[in-house]
């Protein structure tokens, strides 16, 4: 066998297994565009977007709860009150001021027994929330990677889930990061983050799609959204029923 014909196999072989590679969880946001640096993440800076969350039909279980996080940026703490950040709505639903139940630290908002939070993420220590949802009647597209906008294997599909984000009410100089994962579960408790979104293929919103630091002045006091965080989370506890088989 010569070597053009070697070359070639070679090729061919990468060629393949790069089809191969699309992660089982992806976010990305329509009309985005793919940044690399400290972020590495699909980001915007308009405020209004479409928040895709993507699971590979092959790998996700549409009987699961899958959990969207969304995170301040930057790096926040000691930010006196949290309600003067502002407030983002979700599907037309008021997420927050940043006030109620917004977190701080490293998702999983509830405690789970063998660790269960993301790995090491320069997003966080922030502040968050955490949504839940499920990929079960969602429809399905084309499969291809976020990162470079290459197609899948023939004949694969994602679901599709969307977010419609509106953080156009949120305190100047800030934005928002997501993640996307699930759970496991023993005996109906979750125990441990078992599948993400690999943080190359998560999303943002940033003044500047670089999303490095800028700096923040102190927000003035804004008007709290009548619709609270709680609807939300009445939602979640209604999902809660969708436990795994």
């Amino acid at each position: 066998m010569n070597l053009k014909t070697l070359a070639a196999l070679a090729i061919g072989i990468l060629g393949t297994n790069t089809a191969l590679a699309i992660p089982t969880l992806q976010l990305d946001i329509d009309g985005g565009t793919y940044v690399g640096g400290s972020e590495e993440s699909t980001v915007t800076n308009d405020p209004t977007f479409d928040l895709w969350a993507l699971g590979d039909t092959s790998g996700v279980n549409t009987a699961f709860d899958y959990y969207l996080s969304i995170a301040l940026l930057p790096q926040t703490q000691n930010i006196g009150d949290v309600a003067n950040l502002g407030g983002v709505t979700v599907n037309g639903v008021a997420l927050s001021t940043f006030a109620g139940n917004a977190e701080y630290g490293t998702p999983p908002i509830e405690s789970v027994s063998s660790g269960g939070e993301l790995g090491p993420h320069d997003v966080f220590d922030t502040y968050y929330y955490e949504l839940m949802f499920s990929f079960s009647g969602d429809p399905t597209i084309a499969s291809y990677d976020t990162q470079d906008g290459s197609a899948g294997p023939a004949g694969d599909e994602l679901f599709k889930h969307v977010f419609q984000i509106d953080a156009s009410a949120l305190a100047s100089g800030y934005g928002l990061h997501f993640d996307l994962y699930t759970y496991g579960e023993t005996n109906g408790n979750r125990t441990a983050i078992t599948e993400f979104a690999p943080f190359s293929h998560d999303a943002a919103y940033c003044i500047g799609l670089n999303c490095e630091p800028v700096e923040v002045s102190e927000p003035s006091t804004l008007a709290l959204f009548g619709i609270g965080l709680m609807s939300l989370v009445a939602v979640r506890r209604r999902l809660r029923r969708l436990r795994r088989a």
